[in-house]
């Protein structure tokens, strides 16, 4: 039986008939503000409601192969007591490993843009984004890839999660009835690198992928297989090819078509069911790739629900030459977080990560600043924003179960600045580059003036950034990015210069001194 969908977190994912062919984009504008005096749980969708209704769509369950070594769903220990967080805020500096310099952590990445740069690359440098809320429709994401692709060019979209959200460049249609399962939810596996699947078994139901810019010399889309599976016709262009999905176990399968296309339409045939979990696009030209799997209410503890095959052969086939990881914010406003047990799973994450793509290079992106404002707060403390001192972070749960007016404003959860931490010594011990999307904003508070600049860069719930907010984040990011290039090629140009003043040194030195005669 299929799992209630939760509801205003998924835009477009009513997929009825063909009557609603609109964008799946939401208009977000005037959704009203979160509240998060409540202990919230990291696995739960906590995104603002859309306007309007929505027909809710469905979880589809499955079962699968094993999954990692551990599964997020399982009960987690007691959480450390306030005093022993606040503790832990005031000493993690002290234990941390020294951070990686962008120049140093991304060496094989800026290996890929300065063969991009010489015109020595063929094929393309590519980038794999995974993350929850921030990067969800494009957003953050989106940006940074177009300045990315402006200055090495645009070798095509990359991989996309199966039609479920809005992506720059594709244009998405669907009919007929689809399910979805997300390992952001309840859903069991398995899931692979894009963290969703859509499931029908209609003859009617088709997904339609138009590229909006320029054509694509490739595509190519994953499905699951399995016993109650059925066969796919997958058209590019108006020509057809049928692609069997049934098999005796769970397992996954793929498709490349070479062609020279800009549409995609995918249809079951109506022998049993049809599982999507991905598709990728491509040209042959030199150029930048940018996938992007962003979930929403995804965590960082969300992709222990990977099967482990599944993502391992979607890394490898997207062989990146950059993985960047961000993650942070909903964990952080989950008062009951286990922070030894997230520290612990995030760095096996990172290692796994590293144990499929060995090459790539890696940046983990610390969340944004973000505010929650108590139910109990007075009209006055709904203008104020100020970050909590060590005796309300010592006594947190308490003041805020008593709703203790002294937390009545705007104000950051305390696990937020150490789910920083833990992100930023996770970096450092994997050797991987660290950017703090906070201290750029500002800092403590700084989501606060962002809500209120012209035009805004953060929206009133002190959770989303807007458009604005996202583009100038990602052209900070960009920036920093390109300064670490810079570095980089001076250091490949002194290792040049070394090489030849060493060989001269060798020409020009001196015969040995012949022995004497002996007489």
């Amino acid at each position: 039986m299929a799992l209630p969908f939760l509801g205003g977190c998924l835009p477009g994912m009513g997929w009825g008939d063909d009557s609603d062919r609109a964008s799946l984009a939401d208009d977000r504008e005037g959704a009203p503000a979160l509240n998060r005096s409540y202990k919230t749980n990291f696995l739960s969708f906590q995104s603002p409601s859309s306007a309007g209704s929505q027909p809710a769509p469905t979880l589809m369950p499955d079962s699968g192969p094993s999954f990692f070594a551990f599964s997020t769903f399982e009960a987690r220990r007691p959480s450390p007591s306030d005093a022993s967080l606040a503790l832990a805020l005031n000493t993690a500096d002290a234990n941390e490993p020294n951070p990686v310099t962008a120049a140093e952590a991304l060496q094989n990445f800026y290996g890929a843009l300065a063969q991009l740069n010489a015109g020595r690359r063929s094929g393309a440098a590519k980038i794999v984004h995974l993350g929850g809320d921030d990067i969800v429709d494009d957003r953050f994401a989106g940006a940074l890839r177009e300045h990315l692709t402006s200055r090495f060019g645009n070798a095509g979209r990359g991989l996309m999660l199966p039609s479920l959200y809005p992506v720059r460049g594709m244009k998405i249609d669907r009919r007929g009835a689809w399910s979805l399962a997300s390992a952001a939810g309840n859903a069991p596996g398995p899931f692979g690198l894009s963290g969703v699947r859509v499931t029908s078994s209609s003859s009617d139901a088709w997904l339609r992928f138009t590229s909006a810019e320029t054509s694509f010399d490739w595509v190519e889309a994953s499905f699951m297989t399995g016993p109650q599976q059925g066969t796919v016709a997958i058209s590019v262009d108006g020509e057809t090819k049928l692609v069997p999905t049934r098999a005796p176990n769970t397992a996954q399968t793929s498709i490349r078509i070479m062609a020279k296309a800009r549409e995609i339409t995918i249809r079951p045939r109506g022998d049993g069911a049809v599982t999507m979990l991905s598709l990728t696009t491509g040209t042959q030209t030199p150029g930048i790739v940018y996938s992007n799997a962003g979930v929403p209410g995804a965590t960082a503890l969300t992709l222990a629900k990977w099967n482990r095959d599944f993502a391992a052969n979607d890394l490898k086939k997207l062989d990146p030459d950059l993985i960047i990881l961000s993650f942070g914010k909903k964990e952080g406003f989950d008062d009951d977080l286990d922070m030894r047990e997230y520290e612990a799973r995030l760095r096996l994450t990172v290692d796994q990560i590293k144990s499929a793509v060995p090459t790539a290079s890696l940046l983990l992106i610390g969340p944004p600043d973000a505010a929650r404002l108590p139910t109990f707060a007075s009209f006055g403390g709904a203008q104020v924003c100020r970050a909590l001192n060590p005796q309300e972070t010592a006594g947190y749960s308490r003041l805020l179960g008593r709703g203790d007016e002294r937390l009545g404003r705007w104000h950051a959860p305390p696990r937020l600045e150490t789910v920083r931490a833990v992100i930023r010594r996770t970096a450092a011990a994997n050797g991987a580059f660290y950017w703090d999307w906070a201290r750029y904003m500002g800092g403590h508070c700084s989501i606060h003036a962002w809500t209120t600049m012209n035009p805004p860069l953060a929206a009133p719930d002190h959770m989303t950034l807007t458009e604005a907010g996202n583009a100038r984040s990602a052209r900070a990011l960009f920036a920093e990015l390109m300064a670490g290039f810079d570095g980089y090629q001076r250091m490949a140009l002194a290792k040049t210069a070394i090489v030849p003043q060493a060989a001269a040194l060798i020409t020009a030195a001196p015969p040995k001194t012949a022995g004497k005669k002996r007489h």
